[in-house]
Order: structure tokens, then sequence, then C-alpha cells
């Protein structure tokens, strides 16, 4: 289901006249100063929860692009709007092919000055539904229940019955003599 999400927002941007890349990270890798803009960047961590044999989604994405001496941040964050609402509204055309159900309660922030590139645009959260793709007739081949965990050892095995009377010990434990006392 995650990879369905992130799909369905690549395709959107891949898709869009005006978009140069799609991102799906943290946010705190935004403003690298090695992205193209304009950029669809879909944030890390998505959410949701689940309602009977639905699910519901939370996402949030940012239009964002670099204003220049010709745009000032208003008309680049009103294109960036605009951007962001051409890709609400196709996903809400393409839902049944697509699956999900985009819910009316989008909400949106302009940007300003974003992270060390200064990007601006918007940041649009996004709820929508998704039905559960859980085939539930193979939920049973998914358990075992005579299954056991591994023990792993602790510390690494070695001999402690050498072949030889000389033998070197690399897995043994250091022995320091620190003086703690003048």
């Amino acid at each position: 289901m995650i990879n369905s999400i992130i799909n369905i927002f690549h395709t959107q941007a891949q898709q869009h006249k005006s978009l140069k890349a799609f991102y799906y990270g943290r946010n705190y890798e935004l403003g690298s100063g090695k992205d193209l803009y304009p950029l669809l960047w879909l944030e890390d961590p998505l959410t949701g929860y689940s309602r009977g044999n639905v699910f519901s989604n939370s996402v949030n994405f940012s239009i964002l692009l670099l204003p220049d001496k010709e745009h000032t941040v208003a008309e680049v964050q009103s294109l960036a709007f605009s951007i962001g609402l051409n890709i609400i509204e196709r996903i809400k055309k393409q839902g049944d092919e697509l699956g999900v159900s985009i819910q009316p309660d989008w909400s949106y922030l302009t940007l300003s000055n974003y992270y060390d590139d200064n990007a601006c645009g918007c940041r649009f959260t996004v709820n929508f539904t998704q039905a559960n793709m859980q085939n539930l007739c193979l939920i049973d081949e998914q358990f075992d229940n005579g299954k056991q965990f591994e023990v792993a050892n602790l510390l690494k095995s070695f001999d402690v019955s050498p072949a030889n009377t000389c033998e070197v010990f690399t897995d043994k434990f250091p022995v320091f003599d620190l003086k703690t006392r003048r």
C-alpha cells in the first residue's frame, strides 16, 4: 500500500508539464542545493488508520519553486498552489482507476525561504481513503505456528585448547593496566 501511495504522486509529478522532479523523503533532506525545481516533495512519514476494510490516509506534499528577479514570492506561491490543485483534482478524477478517494478536507500552507535554498511554494495536506487490498484468504499462509526465533550467540566462539603451545587469540578481550592512583 505504501508503494501505491508513492507511485500515485510520482506519476502525477512525472506527467505534470511544469514539474521537473519528484522526491519522497524526510523534510530535513530538502534544500540540499542539488534539487531540480520546480518539484513535488512527498513527505515521509505517511500516516493513516484503518476503519473496517478502508484505510484513511493523510499525506503532505509540497510544490516548490525558486523565486527569481522576474517572479515575486507571492507569484511563485500562486503558481505552486495552482500546480498542487491540478494534482489534487487529477487524483480525484482518476480516483476509481487509482483506487483512492480524496476527501474534501484538504488544506494548504504557503512556504517562503524554505530550507537552505530559499525555495517558495505551497505545502498540501490531503486526506484520502483506500480499500484494504489484503487478500484475507492468504492470511494463514503468512504464519507458522511452530516457528521459533533463532538464538544469537553473544560472544564469538574461539578455540580454548590450541593445537600448538604458542597461540595468539585475536578474539580475546584486551587487558588494560591503567593506574587510577598516584
